[in-house]
């Protein structure tokens, strides 16, 4: 259940033990209990399956407003010029309104090959119900076993992809640090030995 359908329900018991106070003398109890019992249960029953539709596996194509295969030209249409970009043009970032690097779009021949969150917010944008800090068993048990996993130079991060679903998590320290999609077709984004110097861009290979 979702933070928003436990606050909701939790206001309503809350509300139902205020009301019970004033008229407790003159309701019939009983049967308003039973109404509010089936009524609370009918709630969370449709806030379930709403959060598990919502976190329903499919292939991705589209992230944060871009789609994978766009051109330069239409990301630049939609997120207007990047914040920082490489020499190459092959990596873009775009800064969030509190001017700190949020969305890393990688390139390949003006095509977009992937396109990564790189904020800190741990419930923005989630993957399936995954997101920021969610550990590496917990995305393997929902999306199985990754296709294809980068190393970093140092050692320290690892970059897991799952063709299937065409998504990525970056992880350090065994949880998720970033994710987002990728286009299998133009090959896996792994880690590179240059460093763009480009805030949190984790150096990835185009």
């Amino acid at each position: 259940m979702g933070l928003g359908a436990g606050i909701l329900l939790s206001a309503m018991v809350i509300g139902l033990v205020l009301l019970y106070g004033q008229t407790r003398d003159r309701w019939h109890w009983k049967k308003v209990f039973l109404t509010a019992l089936v009524v609370t249960v009918i709630i969370a029953c449709v806030a379930w399956a709403y959060s598990e539709y919502e976190n329903r596996i499919t292939a991705q194509s589209e992230f944060l407003s871009i789609s994978l295969g766009s051109k330069v030209s239409d990301v630049r249409f939609i997120k207007g010029n990047p914040d920082m970009a490489s020499m190459d043009g092959g990596v873009w970032i775009f800064n969030d309104s509190n001017k700190k690097a949020e969305l890393l779009v990688l390139f390949r021949d003006t095509v977009v090959k992937a396109v990564l969150y790189i904020g800190d917010c741990f419930y923005c944008n989630q993957m399936f119900g995954l997101g920021i800090g969610t550990s590496y068993e917990k995305v393997k048990k929902k999306v199985g076993e990754p296709t294809f996993v980068s190393i970093s130079p140092d050692q320290l991060k690892r970059l897991a992809s799952f063709e299937k679903w065409n998504v990525v998590f970056i992880l350090k320290e065994n949880k998720v640090i970033n994710f987002g999609i990728y286009d299998p077709k133009l090959g896996p984004v792994v880690f590179s030995e240059r460093a763009w110097n480009l805030g949190s861009n984790p150096g990835l290979q185009i």
